[in-house]
């Protein structure tokens, strides 16, 4: 299993932000996928993939007529109503539905695809879950029906809740904020367990003996059921005498909220026979027999006898507490396994790591804090959860870049990535914008290669009105690949 509580590690920081994000989906855009899994490539220049089209992952899934959940690799879950869809004439599919989604869950994967996020000049989208989806019988397309929606449920990373849904016009690159409802449910996992654990009875200790606590066993060999309590001491909670020789013995925790007591019963059920005569001067003899039927009940605490093992010890703990602290455990794995599932299934969207923020707990024993979010989809194509978030204006400056033999580099799809709030800001026209108190990544494309601004030179980028002259490295993704190459080792500042 991977390791759900990846720590951020500072020197290898450059190396995660390109070798997991872009060496993982390359891969996954080799032959595994078929040609019929492939989504339409747009042609509207609005999409300008730096690598090509079709480097993020898609998946297909079918949904049936009747309805159902659907679940992708991400975690993302897709509630679709019976009879969802319609074909071209209007008319309700009654066959399986096959739907291509085309997920960016992360900035890296956003700039991969060349998906516009500006929104005018000073301001961009956020995204907290945005989808490409398109829904065919064969290769015929088909629709959502009147009055059907799509219901999405992902784990989010984002604790935000003015995010709005939007959709993108893929001639305009625009995008048009809908209508779709947003939900978002913040859960503290540590909280409501320990909420859980406090409605549960108190732990209870062993009662100290007193000079009228006995002990209970079986001289029949009827009733296995008390060699639970061989060795236990039964103390009488009013501290007077009670019990006796018995044909049969239960014993029963008391539920009325006295914490550990429980009912001891002594039950005498047998026929007694006698044998008499009438008078002293009658010459029969008589028998007579009659049913005696009682019940003692003793109200108990258990005690522990004097020097009891550990073993003893033990079971009387559970006698006390087995249910309580059963209870305890149980809730305590459900916490941890959903806890496990939002780290799994949110990895990509902090890119396995790299941008998981301080503020999330890293403690595998114990659980932390989760996010979920629902959106409504009444309408197939681009759909987005975002907010929108001005451009920093703290550096403000055009670049021009040179290589390291000072010759022009020109550099497509740049951009800034503030890797704390996981926003890209796309720099047009080589305008960088960026807060320097933030953690900030700034990079491209360049003739086939990766073009970046390293750490120091981030550093000192300050508001200029003039172009500012800026040496940017490049990289081939296989020498990234290679963590003893010159390359790799500038950028891992080793």
């Amino acid at each position: 299993m991977k390791n759900l509580f990846f720590r951020r590690q500072p020197a290898r920081y450059f190396l995660l932000l390109f070798i997991l994000p872009l060496g993982c989906l390359l891969i996954q855009d080799g032959g595994a996928e078929s040609a019929s899994a492939r989504l339409p490539e747009p042609h509207q220049p609005v999409f300008q993939p730096p690598l090509g089209p079709g480097k993020t992952p898609i998946e297909t899934v079918t949904a049936p007529p009747e309805g159902g959940i659907v679940t992708l690799n991400s975690g993302t879950e897709i509630t679709i109503p019976a009879d969802a869809f319609i074909d071209s004439n209007g008319q309700v599919v009654t066959r399986p539905v096959t739907l291509t989604i085309q997920e960016y869950l992360n900035p890296i994967e956003t700039w991969l695809g060349g998906v516009p996020m500006n929104m005018g000049e000073d301001n961009v989208l956020r995204s907290a879950g945005m989808m490409q989806i398109r829904a065919s019988v064969g290769h015929d397309p088909v629709e959502l029906g009147e009055g059907k929606s799509l219901q999405l449920d992902w784990y989010s990373v984002d604790d935000n809740p003015e995010y709005l849904t939007w959709t993108l016009d893929t001639a305009s690159g625009a995008w048009t904020q809908t209508n779709g409802d947003i939900g978002l449910l913040p859960r503290d996992l540590d909280a409501e367990l320990a909420q859980a654990e406090a409605a549960l009875p108190p732990r209870v200790d062993p009662a100290p003996l007193n000079r009228y606590a006995f002990d209970i066993g079986d001289m029949t060999g009827k009733q296995p059921g008390l060699r639970k309590y061989a060795g236990v001491q039964f103390v009488p909670i009013d501290g007077q005498p009670c019990g006796h020789d018995a044909t049969r013995i239960e014993v029963e925790p008391i539920t009325d909220g006295s914490g550990g007591a429980f009912n001891v019963k002594f039950i005498l059920d047998t026929v007694m026979s006698a044998r008499f005569k009438a008078s002293s001067f009658d010459t029969t003899t008589y028998r007579s027999s009659w049913r005696l039927d009682t019940t003692t009940v003793c109200r108990c605490n258990l005690g522990l006898p004097p020097n009891a093992s550990e073993r003893l010890t033990a079971r009387i703990q559970r006698l006390l507490n087995g249910d309580t602290e059963r209870q305890r455990e149980r809730g305590r794995q459900k916490a941890l396994e959903l806890w496990s599932e939002y780290n799994a299934e949110v990895e990509r969207q902090f890119l396995f790591g790299l941008l998981r923020p301080d503020n999330i707990p890293a403690q595998p024993d114990r659980p932390g804090r989760i996010l979920q979010r629902s959106m409504q989809l009444d309408q197939l194509g681009w759909i987005n959860c975002d907010i929108v978030i001005p451009y920093p204006t703290a550096v403000d400056l055009v670049a021009d870049f040179v290589g390291a033999e000072g010759k022009p580099v020109s550099i497509d799809n740049l951009s800034v990535l503030e890797l704390d709030t996981r926003t890209l800001y796309p720099c047009k026209n080589n305008r960088i914008r960026l807060d320097p108190t933030k953690k900030n990544a700034v990079f491209g494309y360049a003739n086939g290669q990766v073009a970046y601004l390293d750490d120091a030179t981030i550093a000192q980028l300050s508001s200029s009105a003039s172009p500012t002259p800026l040496v940017v490295k490049t990289a081939t993704i296989s020498e990234l690949q290679e963590p003893s190459s010159t390359i790799a080792q500038l950028i891992l500042g080793s």
